[in-house]
């Protein structure tokens, strides 16, 4: 249908009181983006800066148990480090969901799907007894790995 509508209109005459205005479709091909891969001196090219991330500074095991998942990592200086958070505690809720049987992936997203501040609900290490804390986002630089 475009194509004979295309057709129609590039052998239809312009009456003489018709302006004629040049357009151009719209493409669904993306220039490649040319990069200057030179190095800028010494040899050594300059590394891409890192982005920052709007997170709590934790990064969940890649499975969740019946109690809930554990932290792999705690970002040091993040607000969940600074909160009192530390590799291998048990998360129980986010956000009052449970974490049992869940994918770090899962977790993840519910702590990204959160708004500015999260409510997690985790086993207390010393006690054992289930607490709820709530952690504000921050912005961070993540470590490389």
């Amino acid at each position: 249908m475009f194509a004979a509508l295309l057709a129609a209109l590039t052998l239809a005459t312009p009456d003489s009181d018709t302006w004629i205005v040049p357009a151009s479709l719209p493409s669904n091909v993306t220039p490649p983006a040319i990069r200057n891969t030179t190095p800028r001196t010494g040899g050594e090219a300059t590394p891409a800066p890192r982005k920052r991330v709007f997170v709590l500074g934790i990064r969940f095991q890649n499975r969740g148990g019946t109690q809930g998942i554990a932290l792999e990592q705690v970002v040091e200086g993040s607000t969940a480090d600074r909160a009192g958070f530390t590799a291998g505690m048990v998360i129980a809720e986010i956000e009052g969901k449970s974490t049992a049987g869940r994918s770090g992936e899962d977790c993840t997203r519910m702590v990204q799907e959160a708004g500015a501040v999260v409510s997690l609900k985790y086993y207390d290490p010393l006690t054992f007894k289930l607490r709820t804390r709530t952690v504000e986002k921050s912005w961070i630089v993540p470590p490389s790995n």
